[in-house]
């Protein structure tokens, strides 16, 4: 039997390889099941959402292995001392005031939940002093700005190397697939036959009437009718689909199905996925803007959360909390143009119901989003390039200075607590002034 050679040893000279780095050393058996017990807690008891979870836990987990490094081995060893010499370790690491505040907020919510399950005799949360973090005030984009941008977006901004021309353009291009005889955009009365309009409130997108676009081909119902030999009939392959939001004959639908789609080639094919992505950009644009909604929460958006007669989206926001929002005209047709137009056309097995998609079908990214809204803020010159969050502070100014109450714009933005809202009191000084001019006397 042959005996294994000897590893080789490095050459004279030669460092030795280094290794991987040695993780941190395992909690002693209380403080980790306190840890354990802690993430069930604001997890499935207080409902947080999971960005929530991941940093509370994270950040105790540092904390008792500094308490453990310390000689510590049980939750009731942790005293106002060891809390304090930890996060001033994290203030010398060069960490900021926020994270600090936010560290130390999740300090204060394990020793109370360590305290009410008797777990510690008393509480030393409360003596942890909290960073103060200085507060700035968002950079707001006008209503002409947004106007604008909007505008701008059911116009369809360029994606570099895409030749997206945006849901007009792309639909009136010759020889595209949206505008041959017999596609589902070509039929009378469809969203993408009519001319997109900028007249409506913040452009609204496409007009509720309007003749054909030349070289759109016939626009008659005996040219909307045509349909390739061997195909289903006429909405058998809308069968199912939730809440009206149909996929339409030839669509993305109807190709994953193993129907014929109207892709006949690969031309034609990116003609219709740029038409596409631009009304759901559009869609995306207008609804951030309407409903002052999160990113998360547009992505976690269903076709079944959009109420076109109410005109209200079903939101899940922070915490799981559900919220009903008011959207406008605008918002819902250009959602409505999406669903109806631009879904099917990227619709895939994985789709599922997600209202918003991504290029390959699945479940709109939310960093996919951020570069969407980015992209249409930097084709309106002097614009400033605030991001989603910054359309998020527009409606929420707007609001306040149409004459929305504070309680309803709480309401709207989803937040838990009114002094998260208060902030948007500082950035509408116009209607303060107002105010002052018709209340004060001396005004």
């Amino acid at each position: 039997m042959a005996t294994p050679e000897p590893a080789a040893s490095p050459p004279p000279g030669a460092s030795p390889r280094p290794g991987p780095p040695p993780g941190p050393a395992p909690l002693p058996a209380r403080l980790g099941a306190a840890l354990d017990a802690f993430r069930h807690h604001i997890e499935a008891e207080r409902g947080l959402s999971r960005h929530t979870v991941r940093a509370y836990v994270s950040d105790v987990a540092a904390l008792l292995e500094h308490a453990a490094a310390t000689g510590a081995d049980a939750p009731a060893d942790l005293g106002i001392a060891t809390l304090r010499a930890w996060l001033a370790e994290q203030h010398g690491a060069g960490q900021s005031r926020a994270t600090l505040a936010r560290r130390a907020a999740a300090v204060r919510t394990f020793t109370a939940f360590a305290h009410a399950r008797g777990l510690m005799p008393a509480d030393p949360g409360p003596l942890l002093g909290m960073p103060r973090i200085p507060r700035r005030l968002p950079e707001v984009l006008s209503q002409e700005q947004v106007a604008a941008v909007l505008t701008a977006s059911a116009a369809g901004p360029a994606r570099p190397g895409s030749g997206s021309v945006g849901p007009a353009a792309a639909s009136a291009r010759p020889g595209s697939a949206s505008a041959r005889p017999g596609s589902a955009s070509a039929r009378p009365g469809s969203a993408s036959a009519r001319p997109s309009s900028g007249s409506g409130p913040a452009g609204s997108g496409p007009a509720d009437s309007g003749p054909a676009r030349p070289g759109s081909g016939p626009a008659s119902p005996a040219a909307g009718s045509a349909r390739p030999e061997g195909a289903p009939p006429r909405g058998a392959e809308d069968r199912g689909a939730p809440d009206g939001l149909l996929a339409r004959p030839g669509s993305g639908a109807a190709r994953a199905a193993g129907t014929p789609g109207r892709r006949n080639s690969a031309k034609s094919g990116r003609d219709d996925e740029d038409a596409a992505l631009a009304l759901r950009d559009s869609a995306i644009m207008e609804l951030l803007y309407a409903t002052g909604i999160r990113v998360s929460e547009l992505c976690g958006l269903d076709l079944g959360d959009l109420d076109e007669e109410r005109r209200t989206v079903r939101v899940l926001g922070k915490g799981n909390r559900e919220r009903t929002v008011p959207a406008g005209i605008p918002a819902v047709r250009a959602v409505g143009a999406w669903a109806r137009t631009g879904r099917p056309v990227l619709v895939t097995p994985a789709s599922g119901h997600a209202l918003l998609l991504g290029a390959r079908g699945g479940r709109l990214d939310p960093r996919t989003a951020r570069r969407v809204v980015h992209a249409c803020l930097a084709a309106v010159p002097g614009t400033p390039d605030s991001g989603p969050h910054g359309l998020r502070h527009a409606a929420a100014t707007h609001l306040l200075e149409g004459g929305a109450d504070l309680r309803s714009v709480q309401e709207i933005l989803g937040h838990a607590s009114l002094t998260s809202t208060q902030i948007y009191t500082h950035v509408s000084i116009e209607r303060l002034r107002s105010a002052y001019r018709q209340a004060h006397p001396r005004a």
